[in-house]
């Protein structure tokens, strides 16, 4: 019925529809096709699941289901070497106040089945009961465990987790440099808005040796300890 009036309005006549239905179905095709070039992907096979599942114990034959309390800090300046010292929530909240920074509590579970394994292994060797501060989004998320239950994901049911995770990983690699090769033979014939214009890439130093072996690059695992902080700015 909305559609109807907003018909007879005209308001299907309008740039801002127009534009809205253009962007949609862009939108729609490019889903389409990444959809195409993932179906090409070969399956993983119960093997290559097994090892990820034996790889990965904390997510699987070890999985817990922490209880966690939050304090959800709005975006604020508080220097890394002030968050440091804190131990506790109540620290935090402390802290806050004197700041005058508004702050919410919230009560949350974790599932290390699903957590970012770089996020987890920090978590998890947190002395007992200590703090950890998670930034999202221009807030800080401080975090303290105040319980825990073993819950394991074994057999079938974990291969099948793991074949999917596999899965996913795949299409998202094929589709990513599908992408890269993509942006890459058109790069002529992009123009960029000066602020989101790609850096050039870094010529290779002369001092390296041709065939020296470099490391890759891992991306820094996020600091869960609130002495590693980041700059709360």
């Amino acid at each position: 019925m909305l559609a109807q009036e907003a018909r007879k309005e005209k308001l299907d006549k309008g740039a801002d529809y127009t534009l809205q239905v253009d962007r949609y179905r862009e939108t729609l095709l490019a889903q389409l096709y990444q959809r195409k070039l993932a179906s090409k992907i070969a399956p993983p096979t119960k093997q290559q699941a097994q090892d990820y599942v034996s790889a990965n114990p904390t997510r699987f034959a070890e999985r817990k289901v922490l209880v966690v309390d939050q304090v959800i800090a709005a975006p604020n300046k508080i220097t890394p070497d002030r968050l440091r010292p804190l131990k506790t929530l109540g620290e935090v909240k402390t802290l806050l106040d004197e700041e005058g920074v508004p702050y919410q509590q919230n009560a949350a579970v974790f599932d290390t089945l699903t957590a970012d394994p770089r996020l987890l292994t920090g978590i998890l060797a947190l002395p007992d009961g200590e703090i950890f501060v998670i930034p999202q989004g221009g807030r800080l998320l401080f975090n303290q465990i105040t319980g825990s239950r073993s819950v394991p994901l074994t057999g079938d049911v974990a291969v099948s987790y793991a074949q999917n995770v596999l899965r996913q990983q795949r299409a998202g690699e094929t589709v990513g440099k599908q992408i890269e090769g993509m942006r890459k033979a058109a790069e002529s014939k992009i123009t960029y808005n000066p602020a989101f214009k790609p850096a050039p890439p870094k010529a290779p130093s002369k001092a390296a040796s041709p065939s020296a072996p470099t490391a890759s690059a891992q991306p820094a695992a996020p600091a869960p300890a609130v002495g590693g902080a980041p700059d709360a700015k």
